[in-house]
């Protein structure tokens, strides 16, 4: 197997869940690193047997979602579950978790339930950048910032086991939870409970204190200790459906414990992992306070597909970089695919597919969005309409939505701190552009809506139920992001258009729907753009597309 874990432990682990023996020789030979299609092989069985089995060790485990995530969670597991039981002997008991005492003199750790990191590749400058800041330049906060699936939590693993000899004491805590900020202050100040003393009452008189005076005690115990603490996602306990960074309703006291870490003396260092950056950060950023976005890294994905037993050209590398930007996540899951379902053959699956979205990263990706707020995503919507950097005089120019210039730059800096779009300046401009997977995801999204709303426009032969055709040109021009005549964007249009004729041609056939758009597109003739917006536009441009692909089968 690729974790250090006895084949015994697992058994007598698997056994405690109710795992039956072929299940666990399943199981075994996923852990080792074989194919659903090599272990169906050797075992004698179909591959949607195969699933089938590690689908139930999951479930023994509770362990959902969708995708080859669930392996590494299963490992994620054993792998705490192994080193927990190894550490038994030095555990304090009022520690929750702490694996050497440190009143013995020892250096303590406290993973929590961080990720295995047996496995890594790549990433030495961002390492050696972030050895620098946190060992020798003794900053107090440093935030790791990008999408989910950047790599960011297995890159704050893996900084951590590489200085954790310069720390007195390592705590590793997901805030996947939302744990309110009292309890989690709580279980901190726990951790550095002394189990010599046990007469002394340390975690009670916590309960009692206010949250600042909790904050105090930790900062007391931080300026003791030197310690480092790594909260992972952290965007759980921003608010979604707002601008980026601002916190959830009772959880204010995250970013009172942020601004007090930052702000005070002392010789710890708090790594933030987050794919949302706190707005606090902006303002408190300098000599002790700083941020990183792990950088594309061809290396990494290289190392991935290798792994895999996949060779590339330059140009296919070129093609996949272009597609998944930085998304290690998303790399994963196509060289899986690659490797099942195309025989290994990159060039093959580049020609199949557009850019692949499997279900796991739309997920991922649909969470990500659905926290935005609503004039984030009418912004992000023309940025993936547009499919090429769009500058902010041509946003101005076209959007409907009521927003002024100031808010209309908070709302840009907002998707920034969600690095879910991009600044690039040509020459005197600055213009955006949206993560590469967040395009294909949104454009996805938004042609699901507009057709949608086209039946409805079919079904009552009016426009009281279109939103998005209204405030959005599906057809909007485009000079390299300048806003001047160009070239128009199709593949909105083309989206919609192969999902209106599939539709179409299953039910009642293309003539009916295509008169009655002309019918209610007519009556819109009059209307000014305050009162429809870009509808009447919008049902010419589908209404064309559905005509030309109409005469094209005809002829």
């Amino acid at each position: 197997m690729t974790t250090p874990i006895p084949q015994n432990f697992v058994q007598t682990i698997a056994k405690q869940r109710g795992v039956t023996d072929a299940e666990l020789e399943t199981v075994f030979m996923a852990l080792d690193g074989q194919s659903t299609a090599s272990i169906a092989t050797k075992l004698g069985i179909s591959d949607i047997a195969v699933r089938k089995r590690l689908g139930e060790v999951y479930k023994k485990f509770q362990i959902g979602g969708n995708g080859p995530g669930k392996l590494s969670e299963l490992r994620h597991q054993l792998l705490f579950s192994y080193h927990t039981e190894q550490e038994a002997r030095d555990f304090s008991p009022r520690g929750k978790g702490s694996l050497f005492k440190m009143a013995t003199g020892h250096r303590q750790q406290d993973w929590g339930q961080a990720p295995d990191v047996s496995v890594f590749y790549g990433r030495t400058e961002e390492l050696t950048t972030l050895k620098q800041w946190i060992v020798s330049d003794n900053c107090r906060l440093v935030a790791l910032l990008g999408l989910s699936g950047s790599g960011k939590t297995t890159l704050s693993v893996q900084l951590a086991s590489q200085v954790q000899n310069e720390f007195d004491l390592v705590i590793w805590r997901s805030l996947r939870s939302a744990p309110a900020p009292s309890d989690f202050l709580t279980n901190l100040i726990e951790v550095f409970s002394n189990p010599q003393k046990p007469d002394v009452p340390l975690a009670e008189p916590s309960k009692r204190i206010d949250l600042n005076g909790k904050i105090s005690r930790l900062v007391e115990e931080l300026r003791k200790h030197r310690c480092l603490l790594i909260l992972d996602d952290f965007e759980a306990v921003l608010r979604p459906e707002e601008l980026a960074g601002h916190y959830r309703e009772g959880y204010e006291g995250y970013r009172d414990l942020i601004v007090r870490l930052c702000e005070v003396n002392h010789n710890s260092c708090l790594v933030l992992v987050s794919s949302e950056e706190p707005t606090e950060l902006a303002l408190l950023a300098g000599e002790k306070v700083r941020s990183l976005k792990p950088a594309i890294s061809e290396e990494i994905a290289r190392e991935i597909f290798q792994e895999k037993g996949l060779s590339t050209q330059a140009q296919e590398w070129e093609i996949l970089l272009a597609r998944y930007g930085g998304n290690l996540l998303a790399l994963k899951i196509v060289a899986i695919t690659i490797h099942e379902f195309f025989e290994g053959n990159v060039l093959k699956f580049l020609e199949a597919t557009a850019l692949f979205v499997e279900e796991h990263i739309s997920n991922v990706l649909a969470q990500q969005f659905d926290r935005m707020s609503s004039s984030e995503q009418e912004i992000a919507y023309w940025i993936a309409i547009a499919q090429s950097p769009i500058s902010l005089a041509t946003l101005r120019e076209h959007i409907l939505v009521n927003l002024s210039l100031s808010d209309l730059l908070k709302n840009l800096d907002s998707l920034g701190r969600r690095s879910v779009i991009e600044k690039i300046n040509e020459g005197t401009e600055t213009v955006f552009m949206l993560q590469p997977l967040i395009v294909q995801y949104v454009s996805d999204r938004l042609g699901e809506q507009i057709r949608v709303e086209v039946l409805e426009t079919v079904k009552t032969q009016g426009i009281e139920r279109m939103r998005l055709l209204k405030t959005h040109s599906l057809s909007i021009s485009i000079a390299k992001g300048k806003g001047g005549k160009g070239e128009r964007s199709r593949s909105i249009l083309e989206l919609v258009k192969n999902r209106l004729q599939v539709l179409f041609a299953k039910t009642r056939g293309l003539e009916e729907p295509v008169n009655i758009l002309t019918k209610v597109a007519s009556e819109l003739e009059d209307k000014s753009i305050l009162e429809v917006g870009y509808a009447r536009e919008n049902l010419a441009q589908i209404i064309a597309e559905i005509q030309c692909y109409s005469n094209r089968q005809d002829g």
